[in-house]
């Protein structure tokens, strides 16, 4: 017998896992995006010189001062929620522990839930 609030927690972890996936997904594209933009700049710098090309290259080196602190920020909730993960997991855990994994409650859980 599931208990609501196991099967909650089993739910909200799925949640987790699925946020987590498509956390470390849109980190690969942002990495990926960063390293183009790097590369553009880099071959710029090599191959046009005016000012036209440092005016452009001083706002791509902007942007990508920007996008290193996001990609922080970004790298900080991952760690987060892969924390509120295993928070989550190990709270589920210790719930089956002490409730016997709701085995012996099921006669009380049926009866108070009618």
């Amino acid at each position: 017998m599931t208990t609501p609030g196991g099967s909650m927690l089993k739910t909200s972890d799925q949640s987790i896992q699925n946020a987590l996936m498509s956390l470390e997904g849109q980190l690969s594209a942002m990495i990926s995006s960063g390293q183009t933009v790097e590369r553009i700049n880099e071959e710029i710098a090599a191959h046009y010189v005016s000012g036209a090309s440092t005016l452009f290259q001083g706002k791509i080196n902007d942007w990508v001062t920007r996008y290193k602190k996001i990609m922080q920020a970004f790298q900080q909730l991952s760690d987060s929620t892969q924390g509120a993960s295993k928070t989550l997991t190990k709270a589920e855990e210790d719930a089956h522990v002490i409730g016997g994994n709701w085995g012996a409650s099921d006669g009380v859980y049926s009866a108070l839930n009618g």
